[in-house]
């Protein structure tokens, strides 16, 4: 069994340092979600499938391979920056 560190619609807006309203339209859009949210608990979201998800998404789909890395790293430095 793999383990996960879940987190909440929130703290992956803050790490993409994007608004809350747009992790809500990224799984519209089909953005993976780990857990869904019922009955007053929030759902949960693993932050490498969503990362995965986020650099295969067709609006930065085009993006040169240097271009990618710089945001992944940059992601990621702002995940250990707010949750270690």
């Amino acid at each position: 069994m793999t383990l996960y560190r879940a987190f909440s619609k929130l703290q992956i807006a803050k790490i993409f340092a994007v608004s809350r309203s747009t992790i809500y339209d990224w799984e519209i859009r089909g953005c993976p979600v780990r857990q869904p949210g019922r009955h007053g608990r929030p759902a949960k979201l693993d932050f490498e499938e969503v990362l995965r998800w986020h650099l295969d998404d067709e609006d930065i789909r085009g993006t040169p391979e240097q271009g990618l890395r710089i945001l992944e790293q940059a992601i990621r430095e702002r995940k250990a920056k707010y949750y270690g």
